[in-house]
């Protein structure tokens, strides 16, 4: 059974709320600061420009707030475009592409295109596997860098296009309007296309628990552990996008997964696929061993990552060790790491419902979490998870059946 009575630390939501409050007291402070010594200077250029282009200095400065909004959507297009040319070069199988507000991403019947709320942390992003596991250093090296790339290639272009055409030392800004959006728009979209260029080149990882593109380099250039680790998280999911089911992956592989320690976010996938092993071969002793393992290095991951695995520990209480209270407080746990969107946690409420008796809510959770599945996208093998919704749809029938006399 899993074990509770280790203390938890706060939950990512806490942290993330104080760092929230910190970092609106920091920019404003500075902002407070900024404003004092160049507010004039700046109002008086933003009057004196309204008055040259004929235009109200309100409208002007509307135009400078959307501009700016613009321009933040369009660098996140850019950087996430620059991995999806990365991921076609190097034959990788795009799933989803994320862009502030914008989500597209790969159903059973096609692409989906929505508004959803931007991840934590995270301006954009971009989903994509290996087809084959031929060559994935340098196949994944190509997709990696393909977003950086992009940045530090067309702010390059920006500003030189700015220099060349548009630009006047005579003039502090082009008195045409057409000339004054455009010199504008290539010199701040060039130097901070090529300011998030250089940035995702440095290898950090994010208090988030991202790892830019910048570490996942370095650790492929380096070479050592955490090289290995990327290596064997790209062979895996090959293999799982491929449609081999969890079951069947090679244990010799997944040994030598396991066996690389970097005591970063890889360990905790490393144990995260050893679970979905051991859970597809029905051995409960090692599914549950590397499931609490996963759960100790959770900490590590973005909370999309630390949200699952707890999920994933609510129903395993509620289904395999069959204790109502702890997957009530798994679920709770994964609720406080990241608050379930409408189609996340849908099977493991169902499973907490059922273990708490409650029969008509889990078939609701169950019924919606079936046609999640069915929606899903057909690459990789879906017949583990419609296996456990038959499953735990028979023990809802059991439960509900009358006794006999």
């Amino acid at each position: 059974m899993l074990d509770f009575s280790k203390p938890d630390k706060p939950t990512p939501q806490q942290a993330q709320k104080e760092q929230r409050h910190s970092r609106l007291f920091t920019l404003s402070f500075l902002w407070g600061v900024i404003l004092l010594f160049n507010g004039r200077r700046w109002l008086n250029t933003l009057l004196y420009q309204a008055a040259v282009l004929d235009i109200a200095w309100p409208l002007l400065l509307l135009g400078w707030v959307v501009g700016l909004f613009l321009l933040y959507f369009l660098l996140i297009v850019v950087h996430e475009g620059g991995h999806v040319l990365g991921a076609w070069l190097a034959r990788f199988h795009l799933l989803t592409f994320a862009a502030s507000w914008l989500r597209i991403t790969r159903r059973a019947n096609g692409w989906q295109v929505r508004l959803q709320k931007p991840i934590e942390s995270l301006g954009g992003m971009v989903q994509a596997f290996p087809t084959h596991a031929r060559h994935l250093r340098r196949r994944y090296a190509i997709y990696i860098a393909g977003g950086p790339l992009a940045n530090l290639l067309t702010g390059s272009l920006a500003l030189y296009l700015r220099q060349a055409v548009l630009f006047s030392p005579e003039v502090g800004f082009s008195l045409s309007r057409t000339e004054y959006l455009l010199e504008n728009a290539l010199f701040y979209f060039g130097w901070a296309s090529l300011l998030i260029g250089v940035f995702n080149l440095l290898p950090l990882t994010l208090k988030s628990g991202y790892t830019i593109d910048g570490k996942k380099l370095w650790h492929l250039v380096r070479g050592g552990t955490a090289m290995h680790q990327h290596l064997g998280l790209l062979y895996f999911q090959s293999v799982a996008y491929a449609g081999t089911r969890p079951r069947d992956w090679n244990l010799t592989q997944l040994e030598a997964f396991l066996a690389y320690r970097s005591h970063t976010v890889l360990d905790f996938y490393a144990h995260l696929y050893a679970y979905a092993y051991y859970q597809d071969r029905d051995d409960h002793t090692l599914m549950e061993e590397h499931l609490a393992a996963a759960l100790e290095r959770r900490h590590t991951g973005p909370v999309g990552l630390q949200q699952y695995v707890l999920t994933e520990a609510a129903v395993v209480a509620a289904l395999y060790d069959q204790n109502a209270e702890y997957a009530r407080q798994w679920l709770e746990q994964a609720q406080a790491a990241k608050p379930f969107a409408a189609e996340e946690g849908l099977f493991a409420q169902a499973a907490v419902a059922y273990a708490e008796g409650q029969l008509a809510e889990a078939t609701r959770w169950l019924q919606a979490a079936r046609r999640q599945l069915q929606q899903a996208s057909t690459i990789g093998s879906n017949e583990p998870g419609f296996e456990q919704l038959d499953d735990l749809q028979h023990r809802i029938e059991l439960a509900a059946a009358p006794l006999p006399a």
